[in-house]
């Protein structure tokens, strides 16, 4: 039985991030990864924010598999037939896209130059635990013991719940997701998007998009492809009786949608399930000899605009790894030392924004947010620019639209919950 300092398990952004900064401080660390590569059974959207990838890896933009800088966002409201957009531009981006495949290699690949361990295809059947204290892994005929475990394997989170931290998530908290990576030549890409060469698009897409159902839709651009995706709440399936590929499909033939995605052939299809309580969601973290980070203890943030994953699964590998080292100057790992996990989360920020967006996913259960805003907002501009004699002044137009599809007391009343939500 081999011992190591650690044994990281799940090679995604945040086990390789706690990988790499502990083999950093020359701690003995064990990556284990169920996939045949790190990457190669990990699905998300496609847009990475790179403010805690540059505090691990200051360099990173020398040689990590960037497709795209996001320079232009948008949202669009869609119905049946119609579509409208707003869009922003800038000429400093604030987020790049990746192909996670692609991504999650080069980031173990990484730690693995600073001195880790990488046994790919490898599952993790049993924690291995000894009165209060987690003391390795069962993974087929082996034992591996370490000092610390950190789980990092995912929304599954199974060995967060044989660890007693985590229960089975409630399915009103649960979206399902589906992804096609769609190949198109870059400079037709950046002819229908309207992007220099190396710049690229992040859209969002609510109303039709994901046939009135609370979920909404998503197109990133990469260099000469992209990835295209639909995520709907699980119980609206169930009790609208629908499946999401039938919705996605309806969406890739929306008129707007298509013209963007003519021609193109798909590389590749997905399907993944996603947390999204927020806060709500984040469990008990640590226990003696054992850490819980990224997806596996919630650490996932929409707000509708926006959707954050990757960057809260590196800052809290760092921050694990920060409570780690800690824990190794004293030797001591029990549930005490490791409670230091929840101030390292405070410092890299993780806590914080969550605490921010915590009333984010209660305000993303409103229905008409998904129902009655996308049609107000198209049928508005309809009338607005359908001129037929006799048109009525905007503010006139705006009101008729409004009372015809929801009371200015809910209006008003989810204006100032967006508010503070958002």
């Amino acid at each position: 039985m081999k011992e190591f300092d650690a044994i990281v398990v799940g090679a995604g952004p945040a086990g390789s991030a706690c990988a790499y900064s502990l083999a950093s401080s020359g701690l003995e660390v064990l990556m284990l990864e169920r996939g045949k590569y790190p990457g190669s059974k990990n699905v998300f959207g496609g847009r990475i924010y790179p403010y805690s990838l540059k505090e691990l890896i200051p360099d990173y933009d020398k040689d990590a598999p960037i497709e795209r800088n996001v320079a232009k966002e948008g949202i669009t409201f869609m119905t049946e037939k119609s579509s409208a957009s707003i869009t922003f531009a800038s000429d400093q981006p604030r987020s790049f896209t990746a192909i996670r495949s692609k991504f999650d290699r080069w980031l173990a690949d990484k730690a693995v130059e600073k001195g880790a361990m990488l046994f790919p295809e490898t599952k993790v059947d049993e924690l291995i635990i000894e009165g209060n204290m987690v003391k390795g892994v069962k993974t087929g005929q082996d034992d591996v013991l370490a000092d610390v475990v950190i789980d990092c394997e995912g929304t599954t989170a199974t060995l967060a719940k044989k660890a007693g931290l985590s229960s089975n998530i409630n399915p009103k908290h649960v979206s399902v997701g589906i992804k096609d990576v769609i190949e198109l030549p870059q400079n037709v890409i950046e002819e229908r998007f309207g992007l220099s060469e190396n710049e690229g698009f992040a859209g969002v897409y609510v109303g039709y998009a994901s046939s009135w159902l609370r979920g909404g839709a998503f197109i990133y651009t990469n260099k000469d492809s992209v990835s295209v995706g639909v995520v709907v709440k699980t119980v609206d399936l169930v009790e609208a009786k629908v499946e999401v590929p039938s919705i996605f499909e309806n969406f890739k033939q929306h008129r707007a949608i298509m013209k963007l995605l003519k021609g193109g052939k798909t590389l590749e299809y997905s399907a993944h399930t996603i947390p999204e309580a927020g806060l709500a969601m984040v469990p008990k973290l640590y226990r003696g000899g054992f850490l819980i980070c990224g997806d596996a203890a919630g650490f996932i943030i929409n707000n509708g605009y926006t959707f954050r994953g990757v960057d809260l699964a590196i800052s809290s590998g760092m921050a694990a790894a920060d409570t780690i080292k800690k824990a190794k100057e004293s030797n001591n790992f029990d549930e005490s030392a490791l409670s230091y996990y929840g101030k390292a989360l405070e410092q890299r920020k993780v806590l914080p924004d969550m605490r921010t967006f915590s009333k984010g996913p209660k305000y993303m259960e409103n229905r008409r947010l998904y129902t009655a805003y996308p049609k107000v907002i198209c049928e508005i501009l309809e009338e607005m620019y359908g001129i037929r004699g006799g048109t009525k002044i905007v503010r006139k137009i705006a009101i008729e639209k409004v009372k015809s599809n929801v009371s200015m007391l809910a209006l008003i009343k989810d204006m100032l919950a967006g508010a503070n939500a958002m």
